[in-house]
């Protein structure tokens, strides 16, 4: 066995479909074990006989990938989210890498698929997320992406993310505190390069991220608030430098846009008519953004 792909899904069975048939499909040529963790409550549809499936309802998606990582069989394990879709290229591509460096954490590029790309100019936050750069890794990541080649990162993400066993296990494996998915992110890499590991993005192999099910702004809203519930739990397990602080001004208001959030969410979608009136509904979406933030850091659900 020379690879081992772990894919923890909840609850996206379309999209998770999508991505379970491009690893069977990637992986055709070489030997692999690929092992899918449902951390939901309800059943997943058959799967192919030569993918593993195992339950781990509600424990969490970091609780899903350590989960996997111990019945993995092969040196090498490619943690993948329900969301992407992989290639022949892209797995050969990062076998090859592995070949090549040691103590090595590796990230590809991703990028929004085409068809979904001509869907986001179609409507104003499609047109938000491509004004602010969220489709692609290059986006997120910001300053520092070097294209068209391997460079070294200060982190690493899980969306495709290949490393060997060993030092999975000598790294601890995933911490299983956080609520919600993001800031086990955080956490990962720190016991990772503590643990002497390197960190490398491979900007010239790019995977499909297919969001397709969640481009939309009530589910894009609703994870900023989930992602402060887990930064407040990041805060309460030490990472103190992730604590957010509001003057007294700022408490006020944003519990006034909470308790009036409704109103403002309808006011949203008056500006969301026009692309002339774009400006305006990324400034709406800065206030609703700063709300729900507050929300999630400062009251538990």
């Amino acid at each position: 066995m020379q690879l081992s792909i772990i894919i923890p899904t909840k609850d996206r069975v379309p999209v998770f479909q999508r991505t379970l048939s491009a690893a069977v499909k990637a992986t055709a040529h070489v030997s692999c074990q690929i092992i899918v963790v449902n951390d939901s409550k309800k059943n997943i549809p058959s799967v192919p006989e030569k993918v593993t499936l195992i339950a781990n309802p509600g424990q969490g998606v970091a609780a899903a990938r350590n989960a996997g990582a111990k019945l993995a069989i092969a040196p090498l394990l490619l943690f993948l989210d329900n969301d992407i879709l992989i290639s022949k290229e892209s797995i050969d591509h990062t076998m090859a890498m592995h070949r090549q460096l040691t103590q090595a954490c590796i990230n590809l590029d991703w990028v929004y698929p085409e068809t979904l790309q001509a869907q986001l100019s179609k409507n104003s936050f499609g047109r938000f997320l491509k004004l602010n750069k969220m489709t692609s890794f290059e986006g997120w990541y910001g300053k520092g992406w070097q294209p068209e080649t391997l460079f070294k990162s200060v982190s690493v993400a899980s969306f495709h993310l290949s490393i060997l066993k060993t030092d999975f296990e000598r790294a601890g494996g995933y911490t299983e505190n956080f609520p919600h998915a993001g800031f086990e992110d955080y956490d990962f890499p720190k016991r990772l390069k503590a643990a002497g590991l390197n960190f490398y993005i491979d900007s010239r192999i790019h995977v499909l991220h297919n969001e397709e099910d969640r481009i939309n702004l009530d589910n894009w809203l609703d994870n900023q608030q989930r992602r402060a519930e887990t930064r407040r739990v990041a805060v309460e397990l030490g990472y103190t430098e992730l604590a957010i602080r509001y003057s007294l001004v700022k408490k006020v208001a944003l519990r006034a846009i909470n308790f009036t959030y409704s109103l403002w969410r309808v006011g949203l979608n008056l500006f969301s008519v026009s692309p002339a009136l774009d400006f305006l509904y990324v400034q709406g979406i800065s206030v609703l953004v700063a709300a729900r933030i507050f929300k999630g850091y400062n009251f538990k659900s």
